[in-house]
This record gives C-alpha cells, sequence and structure tokens, in this order.
C-alpha cells in the first residue's frame, strides 16, 4: 500500500481528524486475538463536517461523512498482523483514494488495500490489511476514500447506502459492523424541493496592439433553472472584470424564456481598484424549473496603450442564492474566460 502519492504532511492530517464520540464493541479477529481480549475492540468513526446528498424530490437532505475513515481502539489488546478493517461504501458518492492510508499517532502503518464490488447490492468495500502488528493502545486511523461532488443530473441519488465498518482477521470474516453515518445538523433543514442553475453566457472581444492582445468579456449572460424546484430567492449574480480594459457595465435588456420581461435588474454594489472592476447585480426573477433568464449587457471598454503587467480575467458567478443545502450541483454556477492575451 506503499503510495508515493500521499506525503508525510497528508498522513498527520489523516492521523489527526476530529474523532466521532460513538463505538461498538465487537469481538476479536481470530483465534488468539479473540482469547486474549475477546471485547477490547471498538470501532470509532471519524468525524468531519458531513456533506449533503439529495436522495430524491420532496425528502430530507441526507447526511453523510466526508470522508470514510475509522479508528480501531484496542486498548487492552494487541492487533496481530493480518488484521483488516473493510469499509463498505455506495460508489455513486464516494472516490477511493489510489491507496488506502492506515496510521498510528504520527507514523504510517504498512498496509495492503484491496477494492471490491458486490454485484448484488452494488456496493463496493475496501479492505485494508495491516501487515504489521500494533501494541494494544495504538489506536490506528484508516481512510480509504472521500465524498466527490455528484454534479447535475446524477446528483439526485436515490436511495442512498449508508457507509460502514467491519474488523477481523485476514483468515476469517470482518465482524462487528458498524455505520459510519454521521448525526444528521439541524442545519440540514427538513423535507426539501432541490433546485439548481447553471451559468452561460456569449463574451464579446476587445483587441488593442494591432489585434495582437485582446481581452474578454461578457455580451449576454444567461441563467438556466434546472429544477425541479423554484430558486428560493431571486437571482443574483457578480461580473468582475478587469479596469485596465472595461471602464462601465450596464445590464440593457431581458428576456425569460425568448420573451421580453422586465426582471427587475438593480446594481447592488460596485467597486473598483487598481486590479478590480466587480459589480453585483439582483433581479426579480425567482426561476423555476425550465426558466431561461437572458441578460443583455452593455460594456464600455478603454484600449490600453501596450502590454500589462497583469490581467484579471473575467468572472461571472451566482451571489446571494440561500438555501444551499437544497441547491443541486450543476458544476456551472459561473463562467470564465482564461485566454485572454494581455502581454
Amino acid at each position: 500500500m506503499n503510495d508515493s502519492k500521499v506525503t508525510r504532511r497528508q498522513v498527520l492530517v489523516l492521523g489527526g481528524l476530529t474523532l466521532g464520540v460513538a463505538a461498538v464493541t465487537v469481538a476479536g479477529p481470530g483465534t488468539a486475538w479473540a482469547a486474549a481480549a475477546p471485547a477490547d475492540v471498538t470501532l470509532v468513526p471519524v468525524g468531519a463536517s458531513p456533506v449533503v446528498v439529495l436522495p430524491r424530490v420532496g425528502v430530507q437532505p441526507a447526511a453523510f461523512p466526508r470522508q470514510l475513515a475509522v479508528q480501531v481502539r484496542h486498548a487492552g489488546t494487541d492487533l496481530p498482523a493480518g488484521t483488516q478493517v473493510a469499509i463498505a461504501y455506495d460508489p455513486r458518492l464516494y472516490s477511493p483514494l489510489p491507496g488506502a492510508v492506515a496510521t498510528a499517532g504520527d507514523r504510517r502503518v504498512r498496509a495492503t488495500s484491496s477494492v471490491t464490488t458486490d454485484p448484488k447490492t452494488a456496493l463496493t468495500t475496501c479492505t485494508v490489511t495491516f501487515t504489521e502488528a500494533l501494541p494494544a493502545g495504538s489506536d490506528p486511523v484508516v481512510v480509504v476514500g472521500t465524498a466527490f461532488p455528484v454534479l447535475y443530473p446524477r446528483d439526485l441519488v436515490v436511495g442512498p447506502a449508508d457507509a460502514s465498518a467491519a474488523v477481523g482477521h485476514q483468515h476469517g470474516k470482518p465482524r462487528g459492523r458498524r455505520s459510519l453515518q454521521p448525526g444528521r445538523p439541524h442545519s440540514f433543514g427538513g423535507v426539501a424541493m432541490p433546485w439548481g442553475l447553471e451559468v452561460s453566457g456569449v463574451w464579446n472581444r476587445r483587441e488593442w496592439a494591432n489585434g495582437k492582445r485582446w481581452y474578454y468579456y461578457p455580451a449576454r449572460i444567461t441563467l438556466d433553472s434546472v429544477g425541479p424546484g423554484t430558486a428560493p430567492v431571486p437571482a443574483s449574480f457578480s461580473v468582475a472584470l478587469d479596469p485596465q480594459v472595461v471602464s462601465d457595465v450596464k445590464i440593457v435588456s431581458a428576456r425569460l424564456d425568448n420573451k421580453a420581461y422586465d426582471a427587475g435588474v438593480r446594481l447592488l454594489s460596485a467597486t473598483r481598484t487598481a486590479t478590480l472592476f466587480e459589480t453585483r447585480w439582483t433581479t426579480r426573477a425567482r426561476l423555476t424549473s425550465g426558466d431561461r433568464l437572458d441578460l443583455e449587457l452593455k460594456v464600455r471598454t478603454r484600449k490600453p496603450t501596450g502590454d500589462l503587467p497583469t490581467v484579471k480575467h473575467p468572472t461571472v458567478a451566482l451571489i446571494d442564492m440561500g438555501n444551499h443545502v437544497t441547491q443541486r450541483q450543476t458544476g456551472r454556477t459561473s463562467m470564465s474566460r482564461s485566454d485572454s492575451a494581455w502581454t
């Protein structure tokens, strides 16, 4: 399991994760171990801020562990070589590490790992096998994977399976299965209607130096609602540009679903420094599923005299959109261009 991609600093961080408070007593893995201390091994979930999973429309957002990690506590007995920790998880929610990591204090534990998937349940199990014996009280922490953002349209994960861990010996079957699910924070709220927006648009280009230098700026901003619920607050966004090239921005018209629309666009603030010109805007539009709001911009530019020492690449992004717990992960809540040529 020696993985060159995992640095010592990462190992120290993994070994120092905040521990949960719940534990379960399990039987010893193997005859010799069981005879020595049959009830002195516990599995303790490693706690961190849980991630939100939206199971489907009209249900409570679920809480899942951010990392697939567990601590093996064994205050009164040694762990022999061959001890195994098996962590099962839903592959729709988690990505395994290139090689599972086990630490004891600030030391990397020698171990191997393997990943299998049950064709009946579709659950994936990462089994970590210690290849060295560990003295009583070393309490190793095992980390096998981390949650990844599930993007639209696959972000509504129907019937997500709980993550769990078990301990055993390579010559026996892991026992004492322990759920790794965290407590559900009150901030996750109750029954919810998921919603989501996507940001896209059209760019214009300002050229100078005989066309050898150029800068992109937005000419149109499009907000698409992927639903199924309505955005909880009116659509709001920011436009961040380089003041060396752009001197002013205005929203001049709006269309909702290809029809003229009074979106009630209002400038919230404008910030101008030597390196940033940012305007923040809000509308009256609470976009429902399938809505498309197109906003036309009038951007006034200036012509630089030559090369620019730095450049602020243009960015348009959603702001102040309220209940992010039920916001779908579209992966398109902003747009930008990084292909300007300024030097």
